[in-house]
C-alpha cells in the first residue's frame, strides 16, 4: 500500500535525526519529497506507520497518513527525480499486480 506522510514539524526535518530511520523502519521502499514529507510504500497500516513515527516526533509536530492510489496519479516528467521516477513507477507495478488477483 502506498501513504503520503505529511508532518509539519517545529524545525526542519533535517533537526530529526531519528524521524528519516523510523521512516524507513516500517517501508518496503520510501521517497522523500518536500522537506518532512515522503511517498512511503508499506506492508503496515497507517496506524502502524503512525505509531512507528510518533516517538521520533516532538510536542507539538503533526504528522498524517493518508492511503494513496497511484494508479489515477499523474506527474511530471520528473527528469532531474530518477528514484523518484523509479519508486513511482515499481509502486504502480505492484499497485496494478494486486488488482489483478
Amino acid at each position: 500500500m502506498l501513504y503520503g506522510l505529511f508532518c509539519r514539524l517545529g524545525r526542519p526535518a533535517a533537526d530529526y535525526p531519528t524521524l528519516s530511520g523510523a521512516v524507513q523502519s516500517i517501508a518496503v521502499a520510501s521517497w522523500p519529497f518536500p522537506d518532512a514529507c515522503w511517498l512511503v510504500e508499506s506492508e503496515a497500516s497507517a496506524d502502524v506507520i503512525r505509531d512507528a513515527i510518533e516517538a521520533a516526533l516532538e510536542p507539538g509536530d503533526v504528522a498524517l497518513v493518508f492511503p494513496m492510489s497511484v494508479g489515477p496519479a499523474r506527474w511530471t516528467p520528473l527528469r532531474d527525480a530518477r528514484y523518484g521516477r523509479q519508486f513511482l513507477q515499481s509502486a504502480l507495478e505492484r499497485e496494478s499486480a494486486a488488482r489483478q488477483r
